[in-house]
């Protein structure tokens, strides 16, 4: 494992750079792991962010106009999307700014969970 290899580890946890590591260097297994293991990790944020989306327009926009009860619908729409959503967000900016430390260290840290699909992932 090379300098370059650490560090393009390291810039591919940044959100939409992942393909740098899978794509520069394919027999290095180093970059592969990480690079993956980013791509997974940010498809997996899309994904919780739509459908915080979804639920907060489901809840907040439709089941919101219900007579009496709407208002509380609302209000869970709402803590859908702000709460839970800025839990999550907070989550995802930890787990990179983590997963991109080791990497620039030339260590392997398996996210629980996001590391068992990034494993199975074959581009």
């Amino acid at each position: 494992m090379t300098e370059k290899s650490k560090i393009l580890s390291a810039i591919g946890y940044l959100p939409f750079l992942c393909f740098i590591p899978i794509f520069v260097n394919r027999e290095d297994d180093f970059m592969q792991f990480h690079g993956k293991q980013s791509l997974v990790l940010l498809i997996t944020y899309i994904i919780l962010s739509i459908a915080l989306w979804l639920l907060s327009v489901i809840f907040g926009g439709i089941l919101g106009h219900i007579p009496l009860i709407g208002f509380l619908f609302k209000v869970i729409g709402w803590l859908a999307h702000n709460f839970v959503g800025t839990i999550i967000a907070v989550a995802y900016v930890i787990l990179l700014i983590i997963s991109a430390i080791y990497a620039a260290a030339g260590a392997k840290w398996e996210i629980p969970v996001i590391s068992t699909y990034a494993k199975k992932f074959n581009i």
